[in-house]
């Protein structure tokens, strides 16, 4: 039941939200999107060079590995058959099409573009289940199923919004006594990341005041929310030769 259950974690979608929908058609939206999710997991786990955005992949994929089965022996028990409907094919229509703008993109533009499209999919899930799925299920094994469900969607929704927010932090690395990046542009709101990477402890210092980031020990990082514009030179305070810039759009 388990598997069952992360598999309609992610295999409900908007479209559901739209119009009413009966327990067959609930089926049909259920092994359709269960199939749209696995296509997408497996194309980030293939091609993504991150691995957090390719473990999160792998997780959807291994979710949903089998879980057709399972829910084809869930209807056969309730004496449902799948009925194509409007939803079911909205949903094997979109996920093509995501899938195909995925494989145009690559690295981070990819990386970014896969894990937004599961942010917005899974607030997606979360509505249609509360104000159609639910309401609309007549079977009282399959409404029980989708109010079991509705915690692991909310874990899967906060798991995307952590990679969306890791995906946007911007990221400098200390290393050889030098910043790498030494320049980094970024816009009002983002937050950056210093990781010292050398033996010994460095520190991020604005020359200007604005942020001091104190001593950052040798394998720790230290994150600064940039909340104002500006050019800001930064040192280390350890090591004056060190020099960065920071500029905020």
């Amino acid at each position: 039941m388990k598997r069952l259950t992360l598999a309609i974690v992610v295999c409900l979608a908007a479209p559901a939200a739209a119009q009413q929908v009966t327990d067959p058609q609930i089926a049909s939206i259920v092994v359709t999107a269960n199939q749209v999710d696995i296509d997408a997991g497996t194309l980030a786990a293939s091609r993504s060079k991150n691995p957090e955005v390719k473990k999160f992949g792998q997780l959807m994929v291994s979710d949903h590995t089998g879980v057709n089965a399972s829910a084809t022996a869930l209807v056969q028990k309730l004496n449902v058959t799948a009925q194509d409907n409007a939803t079911s094919q909205s949903l094997k229509s979109g996920g093509e099409m995501n899938v195909a703008h995925l494989k145009t993109l690559s690295g981070a533009d990819f990386d970014k573009a896969y894990v937004d499209h599961e942010v917005v999919y899974h607030k997606q899930v979360l509505d249609a289940i509360d104000k159609t799925l639910i309401p609309n299920a007549k079977n009282e094994e399959l409404k029980a199923l989708l109010v079991k469900v509705r915690p692991a969607i909310a874990a899967h929704l906060d798991h995307a919004k952590m990679l969306q927010s890791s995906l946007g932090a911007k990221k400098v690395s200390i290393d050889g006594t030098a910043y790498t990046p030494t320049t980094l542009r970024v816009k009002t709101g983002d937050s950056i990341t210093w990781t010292n990477g050398d033996p010994f402890a460095h520190t991020v210092m604005s020359r200007a005041g604005g942020f001091d980031s104190q001593t950052i020990a040798s394998g720790q990082s230290w994150t600064y929310h940039a909340t104002r514009a500006g050019e800001f030179p930064y040192v280390c305070a350890l090591h004056p030769t060190m020099k960065g810039t920071l500029i905020v759009e």
